[in-house]
């Protein structure tokens, strides 16, 4: 029997185990100590972030007397190639020994995945591990997708991350004891002790780690942690642990050791620096161990290695172990985006290990233009090359490199700010992402030749591009809200090179003039404004951010409203109030509860669909009542397809109001099938006779009935027009809604193959067009003989009106003396056949000759109808059924 690594213990007697019930107030009490020590815990992280970073800054100001910017760009040049090649081949050594780790906590549980699945999981895992600490971006969240996405259960997934995680620590534990054992002399100056006492130490550590090891994979017995129980891995396991653990980290320190050209340690001296700087940075949950990894080190090599050597040498390591992997990471998956064609992948395999690297994407995607985000600012209080700015100055002008150093700052602090919408898939953030980095591909040459700079930006731009489609969310970078941490990482980034631009500038006498100072050569001058550019922008973002009103969020109606609007409806005349039982639409009620609006949100604007259903009385209520309600939490209010007769309710209310179309209404009293203009309806009605079609009317009781043949015309219909269902002023297909209606159904020999619902209340004088669907094969005179056969059977039933719906942009005149809203939508209306075509919809309704009648558009703000209108116009695009209407 296969023992199982994560299990409960079992109690003995369960009666006695189980604890008394404890009283109200006494729950009261621990739910409310619990949530403060939550919050308290949120604000304890940050703050001790904030700290730990103001201690690094002292500690590194310290430092740093012995160090010079000039002498460490010129031992970063003078490193030889041949030693970076050979930590990075190291690197690899160490990548590959992460592989065998996960491979062997699969093993432990009991897991087989296939070979990509592992190699994407395992080496994109810790690339975003080693390189970011924050919970949402660990290396456990990649495996938790990678292997979701290839069937392994979540607790197997969880147990194979513990297992991870446990192993690094008794690594790191032993591969430090073995350090300390193997130490050579130099290790005499890290540790106050004789060496022999200290290689005894090692010695003896690591002695009672492998037999602690031994003796529990023997006995198999498991280790307690409170009340779970955790089991022992095999010794086989166990041991390839080791040495996978042991390869990993002597790699890793070796790809270090071998940046040291004129290093006067041993190697093993050093490792154990190296294991304690790796384990005080894994301590203090700062992204990559940054700062802290950097001060134990330089602290230990110090006395044995040139300081700007260090810092050179702790550069190049950073930039290979840490940033090379994440961008090789990246890159492969932007190239299995690009591969990930439907239908490309023909094995079942295949198609889920490209679904865990779609899952990844956007997260490496936001790391990397975060990482970006923190070159272009550090770039910034930097100073460039002579003889770059020397080139220069022959070709530029000198406010264009001025201009060009400024706003490629600012973009960076653009980019640290919207990698965060792109974590969450915002277009927006895509978008302003893409916009921003094309912008500094030019910046970056024309500040001062930044060549490696402008390839990384170059590289951003092609893993924007290659993984366009995950970003589908309709929203701007700055729709989600942004957490305290998020402020505080940037805040330590601004902090970073502020403290970096005086170092870089410390022989520079600072002084009020230097603010002023246009030359090619005032380097420090043009970093000052740069930099201060920069911490303006961030502080007013994050003020603005944490500032402004809550944007308000909007929840689908529930069962009981929707009861109370269906009964509303029932009572009054206006059939299209029916689109309210969509469930896609929220409900503004009156004080009374007799009437109501109908309302979605998009961005910041707040859209209420026709105006207010139920007593007229009480309209100028609702109406405020809403304005305010959009106001309060910083939106616009509008409202869509209003009629002309409510318009004072409206310009009362401040809004601004435009034409959005026509509504094409026949008039049943006077509707008939004589006369010259009535032919072609006579022709179609002829024709329909010859090809054998049938109508009949559904009742709503039937129409649930006949639910499954009107959803096969609907998803033929669908397929055939590639496209999907529409919501908010248009009808979809959703089971709730159509079962409200009735239905026209026409069918070719007794088979069903077009129908037209129509929404009516109970006076029965007004009756609107829902949806109106055919199969592909029907024929072409369906469509005006189902129309034509509906308006004859209401009239005879004593209905007065039938609504065809709004044909948008009709009735708009285009005039030399027309406002720039009405010269718009004439163009797009006799151009914008390719978006939508608005000639063709207003043609077919003008076969049966309507009255129509103009809808307006009411929003707050000069721009708001213009701005409101790109929203009405996302929110009535196609969903897909089942998909979430708000």
């Amino acid at each position: 029997m296969t023992p199982h690594s994560l299990t409960r213990e079992t109690l003995p007697d369960q009666k006695t185990q189980t604890p008394p019930p404890m009283d109200k107030e006494l729950q009261n009490t621990t739910r409310s100590l619990t949530s403060r020590a939550k919050v308290l815990w949120r604000i304890a992280g940050p703050i001790a972030a904030l700290a730990a970073c103001a201690l690094l800054l002292v500690l590194l100001s310290d430092l740093s007397r012995g160090l010079d910017y000039h002498g460490m760009t010129q031992a970063l040049r003078a490193t030889p190639h041949r030693l970076v090649w050979i930590s990075i081949l190291l690197t690899v050594v160490s990548y590959l020994a992460l592989i065998a780790r996960d491979l062997c906590a699969l093993s432990y549980v009991g897991v087989q995945v296939s070979t990509p699945a592992l190699l994407l999981a395992s080496f994109c895992g810790s690339a975003l591990g080693n390189a970011i600490s924050f919970k949402a971006l660990t290396a456990d969240a990649v495996r938790d997708r990678v292997y979701g996405a290839v069937g392994v259960r979540p607790e197997q997934t969880a147990r194979v991350m513990l297992f991870i995680n446990v192993a690094f620590g008794i690594g790191l534990a032993a591969f430090a004891a073995l350090s300390l054992m193997l130490a050579g002399n130099a290790i005499a100056h890290l540790l106050p002790a004789p060496i022999a006492s200290i290689r005894c130490a090692g010695a003896a550590a690591l002695l009672a780690i492998l037999l602690t090891l031994l003796l529990r994979s023997w006995r198999r017995q498991p280790v307690a942690i409170e009340r779970l129980s955790i089991a022992m891995p095999s010794l086989a396991i166990t041991l390839v642990q080791l040495v996978a653990s042991a390869i990993d980290l002597a790699a890793a320190a070796a790809a270090f050791w071998f940046l040291l050209p004129r290093a006067q340690i041993d190697f093993f001296s050093f490792a154990a620096a190296f294991s304690a700087a790796t384990a005080l940075g894994v301590i203090s949950r700062v992204p990559g161990g940054l700062g802290v990894f950097d001060v134990v080190i330089f602290l230990a090599l110090r006395h044995f290695v040139p300081p700007n050597d260090v810092v050179a040498a702790l550069l190049i390591y950073r930039g290979v172990y840490f940033v090379l992997p994440l961008l090789l990471a990246a890159a492969s998956l932007a190239g299995l985006e690009l591969r990930s064609v439907p239908g490309r992948f023909r094995s079942k395999a295949g198609e889920r290990v490209s679904l865990g690297a779609e899952l990844l994407a956007p997260i490496f995607l936001s790391a990397v233009t975060f990482a970006m985000g923190i070159v272009l600012v550090v770039s910034g209080a930097t100073p460039a090359m002579d003889w770059r700015l020397a080139a220069l100055q022959g070709v530029l002008p000198l406010w264009a490199v001025e201009i060009s150093h400024l706003l490629a700052t600012l973009a960076g602090v653009l980019l640290l700010f919207v990698a965060r919408g792109l974590y969450h898939r915002l277009d927006g953030a895509w978008w302003l992402a893409l916009i921003v980095a094309l912008a500094d591909v030019a910046l970056s040459l024309t500040k001062g030749l930044a060549f490696g700079e402008t390839a990384a930006i170059v590289f951003l731009v092609c893993l924007l591009l290659a993984t366009r489609r995950q970003f589908t969310r309709p929203a701007a970078f700055m729709h989600q809200p942004f957490r305290l941490g998020w402020f505080i990482a940037i805040a330590i980034v601004i902090a970073c090179a502020i403290g970096i631009l005086l170092f870089a500038f410390r022989d520079i006498a600072y002084r009020r003039e230097i603010w002023w100072q246009f030359e090619f050569d005032a380097q420090a001058s043009r970093s000052l404004r740069a930099i201060l550019g920069a911490s303006i922008l961030a502080l007013g973002i994050s003020l603005w951010q944490l500032l402004r009103t809550a944007p308000g969020r909007v929840e689908p109606p529930s069962e009981q409203e929707l009861s109370r609007a269906a009964a509303i409806i029932r009572g009054q005349e206006c059939s299209a109030a029916i689109l309210a039982l969509m469930g896609d639409k929220s409900f503004l009620f009156s004080s009374s509860g007799n009437s109501f609006l109908m309302y979605a949100k998009r961005g910041r604007s707040w859209v209420a669909l026709f105006d207010p259903v139920g007593r007229c009385e009480e309209w100028p209520e609702l109406v405020w009542r809403f304005v305010e309600l959009a106001d309060k939490h910083g939106g616009r209010a509008a409202f869509y397809q209003v009629r002309p007769d409510s318009l004072p309710l409206y310009l009362d209310a401040g809004l601004r109001v435009v034409k959005v179309g026509e509504e094409a209404c026949i008039y049943l009293d006077q509707f008939s099938l004589e006369g010259s203009q009535r032919y072609g309806l006579r022709q179609a009605l002829k024709r329909g006779e010859r090809e054998g079609l049938t109508f009949q009317i559904l009742p709503p009781r039937h129409v649930s009935l006949e639910q499954d043949v009107l959803s096969q015309i609907s998803e033929r219909w669908l397929a055939t027009h590639h496209t999907v269902e529409r919501r908010f002023s248009v009808a979809g297909f959703e089971p709730r809604f159509v079962e409200a209606q009735s239905a026209a159904l026409l069918s070719q020999h007794g088979k069903p193959i077009a129908f037209v619902t129509f929404m009516t209340t109970d006076l029965q004088t007004e009756a609107t067009v829902g949806l109106m669907r055919q199969v592909p094969s029907a024929p072409p005179c369906t469509m005006e003989c189902l129309f034509t056969q509906l308006a004859l059977e209401l009239k005879g039933r004593g209905f007065k009106r039938l609504s065809l719906g709004m044909a948008p942009l009709a009735g708009i005149a285009r005039t030399p003396l027309s406002s720039r809203w009405h010269r718009l939508a004439g163009l797009l209306w006799e151009h914008g056949k390719p978006i939508y075509n608005f000639q063709g919809l207003r043609s077919f309704k003008n076969k049966f000759r309507p009255v129509w009648e103009p809808r307006y558009l009411a929003a707050s703000g000069a721009a708001g109808p213009f701005i409101t209108l790109a929203d009405v116009a996302a929110l009535a695009s196609g969903y897909r059924r089942g998909s979430s209407a708000i």
